[in-house]
């Protein structure tokens, strides 16, 4: 009996976790900044839009997202909030991170593995995981994500919604990029329009 319970035991052991390779990434790119081109293509359209700027990751779900091109714009999400901000509209959009909206944003769904297996089925194969929602009305349809596998960075993370858009992000160039809570927070300029998003 009891060389039976250690052999199951062992057995366990060997057996693949759900979401292993996202958490070694989620781990490797907390500290870091990289370039990233976004590319957003709608339902029916062949040409994507393109964005590109510089993300600089804190322990997920902190990040701070600085559009450069083709218009300034800029993310940051703390945990718990997230700010929106255009300079050329002078408006910013503050909105509280609920567990759905959470969700609805792939990079926030990679931070939280709890979240993540209870709502997403999660499947490795190599150096890409796939995710399917266990939700059939989930605003995403699936997110694949590549990352390398020597660094466990994150290299592209591809993801399609519910209304048959894509958006695809490339991530290179990643360097150690040190930054305290701060740099994951967001003060608005005076003279900018704040609009609360709840």
């Amino acid at each position: 009996m009891i060389r039976k319970v250690l052999a199951l035991a062992l057995f366990a052991l060997t057996l693949p976790s759900f979401g292993a390779e996202i958490d070694r990434a989620v781990a490797a790119v907390a500290g870091q900044e990289a370039t990233f081109t976004q590319r957003f293509t709608p339902k029916g359209f062949k040409n994507a839009q393109t964005e590109s700027g510089t993300v600089v990751f804190g322990a997920l779900p902190m990040m701070r997202w600085s559009y450069a091109k083709p218009e300034e714009k800029l993310f940051v999400f703390d945990g718990n909030k997230s700010w929106f901000y255009v300079p050329g509209d002078r408006q910013v959009t503050v909105a509280t991170l609920t567990d759905a909206r959470k969700r609805d944003l792939p990079f926030l769904v990679l931070g939280n593995p709890t979240a993540r297996n209870r709502s997403f089925v999660v499947k490795e194969r190599g150096n890409v995981t796939t995710l399917q929602p266990r939700d059939a009305a989930s605003m995403i349809r699936n997110i694949n994500v590549t990352v390398n596998p020597s660094t466990h960075l994150i290299q592209r993370l591809e993801y399609s919604d519910r209304e048959g858009n894509t958006t695809v992000f490339e991530l290179t160039g990643y360097h150690p990029r040190p930054a305290s809570a701060e740099t994951f927070r967001f003060t608005p300029p005076a003279g900018v329009q704040v609009v609360n998003a709840d």
